[in-house]
């Protein structure tokens, strides 16, 4: 770890530019790197022809409106004397576009800036959080400052019947079907007893009650556990990539519940799409449990048309690498083997089923008639679907999979519109984005 000047009159202090050679000159780092297995390249794939699918598109499309979800932070040190300080912004856009005006769009030469401002309809929220060494509201410690902020944000967001708060009660107490009277918080951020059942009939109007053991206070939002694993002196850093995507999540399930209760019959007619894959990753992961839940009911009495577009990571390079194994209009729905032997570290006869723990989902490879490639995750009713999937799993699949094809976007690599739309309104750049919002923290510090 090299030292840095805290006042700017000295240097900071910089690596050597020879020291690498130790280690490439060393043998064990060689054997080490030889011995290594790396994701195969398209000459040593071979697909498994029942897992690849021929996309029917419909005759008609009966999504009329697609919401597209996204979100970002920047995290920024608040104080010149202690730059240790640190607070991250998040901003969070949910973006609302119709089918028509879309279509309209398709056919113009050129598109002027009228009607892209027709075209998109953007709500934004925001959530400013402690991250490292500062505390908010007179709470002593970061993670009790952390949890404060994140129950504030979910009680601000949405009106005060309708927040959510109520969503995630709605929720995890299975308040769409049949209610469960409670839940098991795993640890307890004040007392850390572990494996305590919550009533549902102790939480108050504000969605708070109180630990059985200890009487702290807990927060409805305790349940997705992020408190237990920030640590009072080397930050909250860690949660930040969980809680975009649990956010992300809850406000999507959040317009679902709206439209439910008010006019479920648009359930058809909704196309809900988030960047990033159904899933949810670290402390949350237990709520991939109850959404999965909610899909299977609306599934079964009402209709759902969701899906998961991922832009990066392991999956969309292996799509890349394969894509001319893939006709147009073809999809590749991804099994166990598949993912084990070809893209993932593990055995592929692995028993257990890929992110079992996380994703209430499964993954497609689709290629587009215009020959792009998309990587895709669907809902599906149970875990072990990914061992042995069939078409007749992903429910709605070849309308979705067309509307995709149909939101292509020329901004970005096999980008969809809605998507490349929400990051491009609510991202925060490093420059300036990251600068201007230093400035301002720091104008506002005490």
């Amino acid at each position: 770890m090299a030292y840095s000047s805290r006042t700017g009159k000295r240097p900071d202090e910089l690596a050597s530019k020879s020291s690498h050679s130790f280690i490439i000159n060393d043998e064990e780092v060689r054997s080490f790197l030889e011995n290594c297995e790396y994701p195969k390249s398209e000459e040593e794939v071979e697909l498994d022809k029942s897992l690849v699918i021929k996309v029917q598109y419909p005759d008609e499309n009966p999504i009329e409106h697609i919401i597209a979800m996204d979100g970002g932070y920047a995290t920024i040190p608040v104080k010149k004397t202690f730059p240790s300080s640190l607070i991250t912004f998040f901003q969070f856009g949910e973006i609302f576009l119709n089918t028509e005006d879309l279509n309209n769009i398709s056919e113009m030469p050129f598109i002027s800036r009228e009607s892209m401002s027709a075209l998109k309809d953007l709500e934004r929220s925001k959530l400013i959080l402690p991250t490292k060494n500062v505390s908010y509201n007179s709470n002593i410690t970061l993670t009790h400052s952390v949890r404060r902020t994140i129950y504030e944000y979910f009680r601000k967001k949405g009106d005060e019947k309708n927040n959510l708060l109520s969503t995630t009660y709605w929720l995890i107490f299975n308040l769409f079907d049949q209610p469960v009277d409670s839940f098991n918080i795993t640890t307890c951020p004040y007392c850390e007893e572990k494996n305590q059942n919550i009533l549902r009939a102790n939480f108050n109007s504000e969605y708070t009650t109180n630990c059985p053991e200890c009487n702290g206070i807990l927060y409805l939002t305790d349940c997705f556990r992020l408190h237990e694993v920030i640590d009072d002196e080397l930050g909250a850093g860690g949660i930040l990539g969980y809680l975009v995507n649990l956010i992300e999540q809850i406000n999507i399930i959040h317009t679902i519940k709206y439209i439910k209760e008010t006019q479920p019959k648009l359930l058809d007619k909704f196309f809900f799409i988030k960047d990033g894959p159904l899933a949810f990753f670290g402390q949350t992961a237990n709520m991939h449990k109850h959404v999965r839940k909610l899909c299977n009911y609306l599934f079964s009495n009402h209709n759902l048309f969701l899906a998961g577009l991922e832009k990066s990571g392991a999956f969309v390079e292996h799509a890349d690498e394969i894509k001319n194994l893939l006709e147009p209009g073809e999809a590749l729905l991804l099994n166990n083997k598949h993912i084990y032997t070809y893209i993932l570290p593990g055995p592929s006869d692995n028993p257990e089923p890929y992110a079992h723990t996380s994703y209430y989902s499964s993954k497609i490879i689709f290629k587009s008639r215009d020959e792009r490639v998309y990587v895709i995750t669907l809902p599906v009713e149970n875990e072990n679907i990914v061992l042995n999937p069939q078409k007749t799993d992903f429910k709605n699949l070849d309308t979705i999979l067309w509307n995709i094809e149909k939101l292509r976007c020329d901004m970005y690599d096999n980008s969809i519109v809605p998507v490349a739309l929400a990051n491009k309104l609510i991202s925060l750049s490093s420059h300036p984005s990251s600068s201007i919002l230093e400035k301002f923290a720091k104008k506002h510090t005490k």
